[in-house]
């Protein structure tokens, strides 16, 4: 139960730090997002890649998994995760 009054105080002060002083942005984000550089990182809860970065909210568009591993494609029709989320940063 801690953890999860963790995260809701964490959400608050996002709010009060990040949306409040920045609304403008956030308010152009919600029309969608139009990030121009694609991370594949690895899913390590140590490293963000936004915060190594300096990058503002909308300016990444990030994969996260196990190693930044991006398989090879496979035109099987089936969803692939990663492949998907590369074709949608490139397409979009």
């Amino acid at each position: 139960m801690q953890d999860l009054r963790k995260l809701i105080a964490g959400f608050k002060r996002f709010q009060k730090n990040y949306f409040k002083s920045d609304v403008m942005l956030y308010e152009e984000l919600s029309k969608g997002q139009r990030p121009k550089v694609l991370v594949i990182g690895c899913c390590d809860s140590r490293v963000d890649p936004a915060i190594i970065t300096d990058s503002r909210s909308g300016e990444l568009f990030v994969v996260r998994n196990v190693a930044n591993l991006v398989p090879p494609y496979e035109p099987d029709g089936h969803y692939h995760g990663v492949s998907t989320a590369v074709e949608y940063a490139v397409r979009f």
